[in-house]
């Protein structure tokens, strides 16, 4: 993880497919079944995979019929709909096709979508697997033919050798149109004839329904000529006479031919490839060894990005740096620089040449291009305002405010960080928010805390208190002022002057004083325990989630846990009702205990 500091000031029935189909190394009816003894290994390892699914009896059909929506199914997993790397592209893909969609009733839009998305079907073919007289209909082998050569992106290719002649006898049985791509999945292996004739010719049977078993050895030939791969760089150069394009990926350049069938998007949406510009960050996909897909989906923040220089490149208009990880050399990532990136060397305007390997650098990234190189020394310091402190899986980070308002980031080193507080040994969990913060980094990881604390003392009363998961927070009425704080978990509560309270214990309209340091509550003292056990007044809001309501009495509102044990009674009606359908603006007499610091219910009469 690159140390970043963010400069923005807000933070930034189908059983293919049946919900109840598991998953299975080896299924009964092909394990007992001699007649498919020969699909078994693809069977078994598709299911693995995930790809084909089997029946809640541990059966798998093996000789049922694939259907022509099922198809496009699976064929949307193989290029990775599902994956990860994929999410953005398959929400830009329902987004772009939804119109289109609109007009079939299908389940599997998102499939649909994305295959419409990477150009393996185009929107005049839809009605041929999604109408309501096709989406059913078996997937006949010559079909599958064209729709896996699509998937490959060698349609263009294909369409080439219109008049390619056959190696099958049954090829009179093959549309024209067809035929072609027949041959080209032999060719690649993945799909074969099915047997001879009566003079020993090899036949094709291309309106024979494709099965299960079949499809599970279709799947498993194609992975390897499929290839599919995903990488993500900052385009260096575009050269639409050549038709290439260079990205740099992890510090190489590396330059991909466009195909007829490359598809560039940006946003989302379908352009041309001279539309791409340099320093764009793009996703560049791979299927069968042939630029497929070229996206500019990947998002870069306007930030600082510290690290040392591994590599640079100037070739006229195109500038570039390789920054690492200060602390984890493998870590690589490289910037294309803006038209008139400005780069600063001892504190003074200097050229690019003048940036050496292994230098420490603070890169200003804006629109995902850097526009300011800054070579720094390794120990550097910052400071702010604490907003909080968060761990993210491995990591630490230290939010602050700075003058100007901006929220920044900052990691903790792994090697540890010396904290003090006032001047006194300290933690990370003990700074609180408000702090005034100052560190002191190495390589743009946080070192050294010097933290200070502001205090003062407020008395008037608390107009609202609000406890999540996160804490608790109070808001306190004095004089004409009103003042939001947190309450710090370790805080004391003393209530009447001598008795040991929590935060529980406390309600809207009760008189206290409190001291506070930084933004954070750390005492207080109660003038009384606010303890009813009835409350009679207006219902202003339910969540049944949380199994609380809120109810209005005496101009105070009070906060009702119904338990399982509550009973509600509906005096106009006489019935019981369910909690969740209380109504807001009914009149409630609630009869139970605060004792606990929450207002448990034990009745509810509904008036």
């Amino acid at each position: 993880m690159f140390n970043k500091k963010i400069m923005s000031g807000v933070l930034c029935g189908f059983m293919l497919l049946s919900s109840a189909s598991v998953f299975a190394k080896s299924f009964s009816d092909v394990e007992n079944d001699p007649g498919v003894g020969w699909a078994k290994p693809y069977i078994n390892a598709m299911a693995e995979e995930g790809y084909l699914k089997g029946y809640e009896d541990g059966t798998f059909k093996p000789q049922s019929s694939i259907s022509k929506t099922e198809a496009l199914i699976l064929l949307a997993r193989m290029i990775g709909v599902n994956d990860d790397s994929f999410a953005d592209s398959a929400e830009y893909a329902v987004e772009e096709f939804e119109d289109a969609l609109s007009k079939y009733s299908t389940k599997f839009s998102e499939e649909v979508s994305f295959l419409l998305y990477t150009g393996v079907l185009d929107e005049d073919e839809l009605g041929t697997y999604l109408s309501n007289a096709n989406k059913n209909e078996p997937l006949k082998r010559y079909e599958a033919a064209i729709l896996l050569t699509k998937l490959l992106g060698a349609e263009e290719e294909v369409q080439g050798n219109a008049f390619v002649s056959s190696t099958y006898a049954d090829a009179t049985e093959i549309p024209d149109s067809a035929r072609a791509y027949v041959e080209y999945v032999r060719e690649e292996g993945i799909m074969q004839g099915m047997g001879n004739n009566a003079n020993g010719q090899p036949e094709f049977w291309p309106n024979t329904p494709v099965t299960r078993a079949q499809m599970a050895k279709m799947l498993y030939s194609l992975i390897d000529v499929l290839d599919l791969s995903v990488q993500t760089g900052v385009i260096a150069a575009i050269d639409t006479f050549e038709e290439t394009v260079t990205v740099t990926i992890d510090g190489s350049d590396i330059v991909y031919n466009f195909e007829p069938s490359t598809r560039v998007k940006i946003n989302g949406q379908e352009v041309a490839a001279e539309d791409l510009t340099r320093g764009m960050h793009v996703k560049v996909t791979h299927v069968a060894g042939k630029l497929s897909l070229i996206e500019n989906n990947v998002v870069v923040d306007d930030a600082v990005i510290y690290g040392l220089v591994s590599g640079t490149k100037n070739s006229g208009d195109s500038k570039s740096i390789t920054i690492a990880d200060a602390n984890d050399k493998s870590k690589i990532e490289t910037y294309v620089l803006a038209d008139g990136a400005k780069v600063r060397v001892n504190g003074a305007i200097d050229n690019f040449s003048k940036v050496k390997n292994n230098n420490y650098v603070a890169l200003t990234l804006e629109d995902g291009e850097v526009t300011l190189v800054e070579v720094i020394d390794k120990n550097t310091t910052a400071g702010g305002t604490l907003i909080s402190v968060e761990a993210d899986g491995e990591y630490t980070v230290l939010l602050l405010e700075n003058k100007s308002g901006d929220v920044e980031e900052y990691e903790i080193s792994k090697d540890g960080v010396q904290v003090s507080r006032n001047s006194l040994d300290s933690s990370l969990g003990q700074l609180m928010e408000g702090d005034t913060l100052a560190l002191k980094l190495t390589y743009g990881k946080v070192t050294k805390i010097s933290a200070s604390s502001k205090k003062q003392e407020i008395s008037g009363s608390i107009e609202a208190i609000t406890h999540t998961t996160s804490g608790t927070s109070m808001t306190i009425k004095s004089s004409s002022k009103t003042y939001d704080f947190k309450v710090n978990k370790s805080a004391d509560v003393i209530i009447n002057s001598t008795e040991e309270g929590t935060v529980y214990d406390l309600r809207p309209g009760t008189d206290v004083n409190v001291k506070i340091e930084s933004s954070e509550i750390i005492s207080i003292e109660a003038a009384s325990k606010v303890v009813k056990s009835q409350l009679n007044g207006i219902v202003k809001s339910i969540n049944p989630e949380y199994s609380l309501m809120v109810v209005e009495d005496e101009g105070k509102e009070y906060s009702v846990y119904v338990n399982s044990n509550t009973k509600i009674v509906d005096s106009l009606t006489g019935k019981l009702p369910a909690f969740k359908t209380i109504e807001k603006g009914r009149t409630a007499n609630v009869t139970g205990s605060n004792a606990s610091g929450v207002f448990e219910a034990s009745v509810i009469v509904l008036q």
